[in-house]
């Protein structure tokens, strides 16, 4: 019973979030008497408002009732932004042309660049320093279409009373105005002073900010001035892709807003991730199934595929938000830094997977060795170039999302010192390998012998080089140890060098010692090749503890291990046959005890 009576409380709970935007606009609705006399009451001290003007003096009125220019491009370019008078009369005539594209021909599909076009005049009037250019065009459209209703419903001062250029100009110099606000009306504006646009009057940013509350603060009021109606036609038209026709017929509590976008909006939003998200895994699952480790270059160009097309696709459902859906606000730049992190994260992805194969379909033409170091320095190239075009995509993208190349690298400084700290093992072996791969001390194949370790080497990387021991283990040797290590290349000997320690008998008369000597000369120069000038060298060396030791260096042309010990297996046969033929006795470890005083009277 308890755990139901928290589920109802809980239901309750989440009815009251859902239905409070409803209630709040039908209470507004409802009202009209005590929002007029709010307006009418004014706190103690404040100067009482201006009188109200008649809808054709009012000066928004006398700026959207000039008439469009039938070019878009003349209608809406800025005229001039060298005062604050100038900058309002651009604005006015910019959002009059806005408004009168969306109320005659809607958004469609050849009016979509016309009303992207203008929203990019719209954000010349405004100061989008701190805004990434993925958000300047929304930003300031929301912003001008806010201050447009604001400026419908309060009285303004005249534009002769608005400073014009020549107003400033014929101001003192001590006294020239660099920024200037509205009596009445939440707007002001600046003297930019620096950068390109230096000279120029620009909206503040706290006036492009502060909008939306603003007019939160003001919409109960009637409106007293303008031509026509902007705000339902810019923040609920939905673009080319949803027909208007569908959401016009929608039900009316389809348009209540949570979170200041539409319900419709955020059931199109949700119903399209869905779609979107369920593609996305399918296609997933069936790469996972089909492609297999390790990869070949089939299963690499569908892996970069689909990269691809997850990159493609966040930035097309980013532009189908902004341009279809027509979501605004903070909603918009959640969504739109999540999808971009998603677009840069496959597009750097696709881009390292585009380096590797290009070297794989490089290094699989029939010039190529798979296994050489010229395939090692195709994969190591590819890579760093793909590398470095990652970069310019990572910094382009983030500048888009007002996040500059300068921002990144500075924030970069500040821990710039625990990641070298942290990376310098990783620098070290990194150049290590271009070491590596510039001396060629081996290649991809050959056999060496690094420290303890001998095995034939299989990949050469950025960090490591892998090498197989006969027992069919991988070793990993880090690159600066190579590098800075004694390498032996076995593999690139001429020649195979054997040794070998023949002992025969203290009491082998000279001259057996002398003919075991030929037999040995005889049997190495018809078993082995030797290469030229290394002729083999047999000699009666030292006398050992128990036995005379004939030393015998000998050298085999081939480079195949195998080879040379079936050699050797050959030779050490017929030394054997040929020294009992000749009773030539080979000799072996002997200790010789000597006994207590059994021992001395037995040797007496």
């Amino acid at each position: 019973m308890h755990s139901i009576v928290k589920l109802i409380m809980v239901v309750l709970a989440v009815l009251c979030v859902l239905v409070s935007p409803v209630l709040s606009v039908a209470w507004d609705e409802a009202s009209p008497a005590d929002t007029a006399a709010s307006k009418d009451i004014s706190a103690p001290g404040e100067a009482p408002l201006p009188e109200r003007q008649s809808k054709e003096d009012h000066p928004w009125t006398i700026v959207e009732k000039t008439p469009p220019f039938e070019n878009s491009r003349q209608s809406v370019k800025p005229e001039r932004l060298d005062s604050p008078r100038s900058v309002m009369w651009s604005l006015g005539r910019t959002l009059n042309t806005y408004r009168d594209i969306l109320g005659t021909v809607g958004r469609t599909y050849k009016s979509e660049p016309r009303l992207r076009w203008i929203q990019g005049r719209i954000a010349q009037c405004f100061d989008l320093s701190d805004v990434g250019p993925q958000f300047q065009n929304d930003v300031a459209t929301d912003a001008a279409v806010y201050l447009r209703e604001i400026m419908r419903r309060i009285p303004m001062s005249a534009w002769e009373t608005i400073p014009d250029q020549q107003d400033i100009e014929a101001m003192p110099d001590d006294e020239k105005i660099t920024r200037y606000r509205f009596d009445y009306v939440p707007i002001e504006l600046m003297l930019l002073t620096e950068g390109d646009r230096a000279g120029e009057w620009v909206i503040t940013t706290d006036t492009r900010d502060t909008a939306q509350a603003a007019y939160d603060h003001v919409k109960h009021i009637e409106p007293i001035a303008g031509v026509g109606e902007l705000y339902r036609r810019h923040f609920f038209e939905p673009g080319w892709l949803i027909p208007s026709s569908l959401i016009n017929h929608l039900p009316t509590w389809t348009g209540y807003e949570i979170f200041e976008q539409a319900i419709w909006q955020w059931a199109i939003t949700l119903a399209s991730l869905g779609v979107v998200s369920a593609v996305v895994i399918g296609i997933i699952l069936l790469l996972r199934k089909r492609c297999r480790r390790p990869m070949t270059i089939k299963g690499r160009i569908a892996h970069l595929a689909f990269l691809l097309f997850l990159g493609v696709t966040a930035s097309a459902f980013i532009d189908f938000l902004q341009l279809h859906v027509f979501l605004s606000g903070a909603v918009l730049e959640v969504l739109t830094f999540f999808f971009s992190a998603i677009m840069l994260v496959a597009f750097i992805l696709g881009l390292l997977v585009f380096g590797v194969l290009v070297a794989e379909i490089v290094i699989a033409s029939p010039r190529i060795n798979p296994r050489s170091l010229d395939a090692a320095l195709i994969r190591v190239a590819a890579r760093a170039i793909s590398i470095f075009l990652a970069a310019v995509v990572f910094f382009k993208i983030l500048g888009q999302l007002g996040l500059s190349p300068a921002t990144v690298l500075a924030g970069a400084g500040v821990t710039g010192l625990a990641i070298a700290l942290g990376a310098q093992d990783a620098l070290k072996n990194f150049f290590a390998s271009i070491t590596l791969l510039m001396e060629r001390p081996f290649r991809e194949g050959e056999r060496i012998r690094i420290g303890d370790d001998v095995g034939t080497v299989e990949t050469i990387g950025l960090r490591s080089t892998s090498i197989r021991t006969r027992a069919g283990n991988v070793v990993s040797l880090p690159n600066e140890t190579v590098a800075h290590g004694r390498i032996e290349n076995i593999s690139r000997r001429p020649h195979i060098r054997s040794e070998l320690k023949v002992g025969i008998v203290y009491s082998t008369p000279v001259e057996k010692v002398e003919q075991a000597i030929q037999i040995i000369r005889d049997i190495l120069d018809k078993r082995t090749q030797a290469p030229a000038s290394f002729s083999p060298l047999v000699h009666f060396t030292r006398f050992e503890d128990s036995s005379l030791l004939i030393d015998c260096s000998y050298w085999q042309s081939t480079t195949d291990y195998a080879e040379s010990r079936d050699n050797a297996q050959c030779v050490n046969l017929d030394i054997l046959d040929q020294f009992n033929s000749a009773g030539i006795e080979f000799a072996y470890p002997t200790v010789t005890i000597v006994g207590g005083e059994k021992g001395e009277a037995e040797g007496s």
